[in-house]
């Protein structure tokens, strides 16, 4: 019966330190690249979406022919400006789930991705 009683017990503590490891639900740590071109009156990708998990770094590259601006509604809103050729990367992350609408608002509207953040 003791020996019953010490094999359930290591058995629990194995399970109980084992439920805490695995996806603590704060999403990937790898962070999802989205390459944005701006050229000829035209921006690419325009509208697609794209999975991202909660608390997942999220950075946007855009090359552009001329200076622009992008608009991130999400809360707060967040706009980010870009300069003509290669940019640095615009950093974003997410808190919470939903759908974030990524805009061009200049050098014309359109939009550029929609992130569904599971």
């Amino acid at each position: 019966m003791r020996r019953g009683l010490s094999a359930a017990t290591v058995l629990l503590s194995v399970l109980a330190l084992t439920a805490g490891c695995g996806d603590d639900g704060g999403g990937s740590s790898e962070t999802e690249t989205i390459q944005v071109t701006v050229k000829d009156g035209e921006v690419t990708p325009a509208g697609e979406r794209i999975d991202v998990d909660v608390n997942q770094p999220v950075d946007i590259v855009v090359t552009s022919d001329e200076a622009g601006e992008l608009h991130v509604h999400s809360s707060p809103e967040t706009t980010k400006e870009f300069a003509a050729g290669e940019n640095d990367p615009i950093e974003l992350q997410f808190d919470r789930p939903g759908l974030v609408d990524v805009e061009l608002h200049e050098p014309f509207e359109g939009p550029v991705v929609q992130l569904q953040v599971k």
